[in-house]
């Protein structure tokens, strides 16, 4: 996504998504085959007040100096807009894009960051060409930027949660020709993200209480919702994008305690089994809360080549 600068090194690259409750840090290392696996997974609680002490002791902590990093925009700082694509050349396209958005923000379009990526061809069904626009307010993006060029780390670029997720579902597919499928959970948020071939076919955001899970008079009701957002998503994949949906779900979150893998299996004509991260470690390896709390700072930190 928005990209700053082409590391100097690939020893090793931190993902980061600052959120309003901490930080989400991820460290990947190369493997003697070259293939980047997480070494390291950690979540910090800190308000906006300590971010910036807390990211050095990080720095400090794990020997990050001079690191590149990829941030990770929460799905709360940026919109995503799906438009005609505009007839024009590769390099005017940034330009073009910005202004058919113009009126669907609800912010002045000089405040906007705003970047795209594909939308797939065979999911058109005979509508014109589409792009992705993502759209971010310019003071989140610098207040992001100050953050890390006040630490020792390298900002190589900002990432959105969609395709952060993107990168791992990627790693978990065992044929690019069918689609996969990751639920993902935590406090106050969900997303399930649809991606075939390495492509992001289609993500859906919505709200998700962990404590109303946990209490048992409003459990089936948070089962039922989830449950409706996945069955939502497929439709629309099916129908709309004309793909065949997955078979399975690869869920991760809300908690390690949650059996929420079960409470979902007959609710969805999909099975629903949790994560495998061994392609994300290079191991086999639990998820833990700091793997739910990083999660896209994880995928973000794995990414391979891809923009």
């Amino acid at each position: 996504m928005f990209s700053f600068l082409k590391s100097k090194s690939k020893a090793g690259v931190v993902g980061l998504e600052v959120r309003a409750d901490g930080l989400s840090f991820s460290l990947a290392k190369l493997n003697d085959d070259g293939v980047l696996h997480i070494s390291e997974c950690v979540y910090r609680e800190c308000n906006a007040a300590k971010r910036s002490q807390t990211l050095n002791e990080l720095v400090s902590e794990f020997s990050l100096s001079g690191m590149p990093c990829r941030l990770v925009l929460p799905a709360d700082q940026y919109k995503v807009y799906p438009i005609e694509k505009p007839k024009v050349e590769a390099n005017e396209l940034a330009g073009a894009v910005r202004w058919r958005v113009k009126d669907l923000l609800d912010f002045d379009l000089d405040d906007a960051v705003i970047d795209s990526y594909d939308f797939p061809n065979d999911a058109l069904r005979g509508r014109p060409e589409q792009v992705n626009v993502v759209v971010s307010r310019s003071v989140v993006i610098q207040e992001l930027v100050n953050l890390v060029d006040q630490s020792e780390l390298e900002l190589e670029s900002i990432d959105i949660v969609d395709l952060a997720i993107r990168n791992v579902a990627q790693r978990i597919a065992n044929d690019a020709e069918r689609a996969v499928a990751i639920l993902y959970l935590r406090h106050g948020a969900g997303m399930i993200v649809l991606v075939k071939g390495g492509t992001v076919y289609f993500s859906r955001h919505f709200h998700f209480s962990l404590d109303a899970l946990n209490e048992p008079s409003q459990q089936d009701s948070v089962i039922q919702q989830l449950s409706l957002e996945i069955q939502r998503s497929f439709d629309y994949f099916e129908s709309q994008l004309g793909q065949v949906p997955p078979r399975t779900v690869s869920l991760i979150g809300p908690a390690p305690n949650v059996p929420l893998a079960n409470m979902l299996g007959g609710s969805i004509s999909a099975q629903v089994e949790l994560l495998d991260l061994s392609s994300c470690y290079g191991k086999e390896y639990p998820i833990t809360l700091n793997e739910v709390h990083a999660f896209a700072a994880m995928g973000s930190a794995i990414r391979e080549g891809q923009t």
